[in-house]
């Protein structure tokens, strides 16, 4: 059974939302049966490809229009719920930057078939390392770690290769599946989660979804479950 996942690197209720998936998935007797495949959902392709001048609190500050004080407050509390999953972020040190070719990377890991393990990679450079992850050094790092060739994630850099996929992402779940919020997660071509849910309810979804796809029988009524999540204007609360 396939679960297809539209996230964003920047996004952090869907690193948090993967860890609460995965432990679903622990607990989950066909786990073995279950295919995780990622797509790309870009929340702010005109952010520098550079390190910005500016700190990760005034970027937050900015963009949802709150004081510094208020967006530390905000994101103290981001901390506290990613510690719940065992996700130590630390956005003092967070850099705001491009997500294109960490998006992109991820892309040449499907072909690999280590999407996942890179996916992890750069949600824990982004949110707990605090490096920057629109960095060519970093990411030949992070192929490197999982057997990419190193040719072929520097095209990622002197090509256009895989935007045109990242576009077909966006515009595939926006246009048919009507996506507003990531993570943005379908089980079975079916039941929809938009946003980060607790663990029991992944794990009930997988459940329900799981069945019907063992069955071949999907005319029962689908999901469709909100939960704490980044709007595709990057609003993320």
């Amino acid at each position: 059974m396939k679960i297809e996942i539209w996230s964003d690197i920047a996004c952090p209720y869907c690193y948090i939302g993967k860890r609460k998936l995965e432990l679903a998935l622990a607990e989950f007797p066909n786990k073995n049966n279950v295919e995780i495949i990622w797509n790309s959902y870009e929340l702010n392709p005109n952010r520098p490809k550079v390190m910005p001048e500016a700190s990760f609190y005034e970027y937050f500050s900015e963009g949802h229009n709150m004081s510094i004080d208020e967006t530390k407050d905000t994101l103290h509390k981001l901390e506290t719920l990613a510690k719940e999953v065992g996700l130590d972020y630390d956005f003092s040190k967070a850099k705001a930057v491009n997500t294109s070719y960490a998006l992109r990377l991820v892309k040449l890991a499907k072909e690999y078939d280590v999407a996942d393990q890179v996916e992890e990679l750069l949600f824990k450079a982004y949110f707990i390392d605090g490096k920057n992850i629109a960095e060519e050094q970093l990411l030949f790092q992070i192929a490197s770690t999982v057997n990419i060739d190193n040719e072929k994630a520097q095209k990622i850099f002197n090509s256009d290769a895989y935007l045109d996929q990242i576009k077909k992402d966006m515009e595939y779940s926006e246009n048919e599946l009507e996506l507003e919020y990531i993570p943005f997660y379908r089980f079975n071509e079916k039941h929809i989660i938009q946003g980060s849910i607790a663990i029991e309810d992944y794990l009930s979804v997988l459940k329900k979804a799981y069945a019907e796809w063992e069955s071949g029988d999907s005319s029962g009524e689908s999901d469709l479950i909100s939960g704490q999540s980044c709007s595709i204007d990057g609003v993320c609360g």
